[in-house]
């Protein structure tokens, strides 16, 4: 991205619109829900309109928590730059205004009032604080794989968890597997969406 460029505040309106067309419209989160019940034969997740509408707002509200974690490392590089610590203050503050009128689109869309805001808020300082533990050496014999499973579980972003839970508690660990992939998936979506906002107009 180039330097020369202005990070806009619309732009983080733009970024919310499209961000939510991408987890409504385009079927993001139903994509992923409606994958997971074919690949493991698991239709009781289901509960018809009402339920499967919770679960994908539900979901979609972990995706949505996991890009605006993302885009805090992400969007240095709109500047040039690896990594917030290395902006001028002049750059910060764009990006503090860029995120601020994402939030406050989302705030009118989604309708939230006090308490809604400070939880998700409450939830996005989680996402940005959790941070991952160093993976254990493998056991020998037959705890390794134990051992193994739990190290990847100590790595996992929180987003693997929380949306593991979500879509099926009872099978957690297929869950988790399909949340890992999932993860990458919301990742990629991020930087495609922030390129799509953000590329010059022609």
């Amino acid at each position: 991205m180039a330097r020369s460029r202005k990070l806009f505040p619309s732009y983080g309106s733009a970024l919310a619109t499209n961000l939510l067309s991408a987890l409504g419209r385009d079927g993001f989160v139903q994509g992923f829900v409606s994958a997971y019940v074919a690949e493991y034969d698991r239709p009781g997740i289901l509960g018809g309109p009402a339920r499967n509408r919770e679960l994908e707002e539900t979901i979609g509200r972990e995706v949505t928590l996991a890009m605006l974690d993302q885009l805090r490392h992400t969007l240095p590089q709109f500047f040039g730059k690896k990594r917030l610590a290395s902006l001028n203050e002049q750059e910060k503050q764009a990006i503090s205004a860029f995120l601020h009128e994402l939030m406050d689109t989302l705030d009118r869309v989604w309708r939230w009032d006090g308490e809604d805001r400070r939880q998700f808020r409450r939830d996005l300082a989680l996402y940005g604080g959790l941070t991952a533990s160093p993976a254990k050496a493998a056991a020998p014999g037959r705890n390794r794989r134990k051992v193994q499973d739990r190290a990847k579980q100590d790595e996992d972003p929180p987003f693997v968890g929380r949306v593991a839970l979500l879509l099926d508690p009872s099978m957690i660990d297929q869950a988790r597997r399909a949340a890992r992939k999932f993860y990458v998936q919301t990742e990629r979506l991020t930087r495609s969406l922030l390129r799509q906002t953000l590329r010059p107009a022609r």
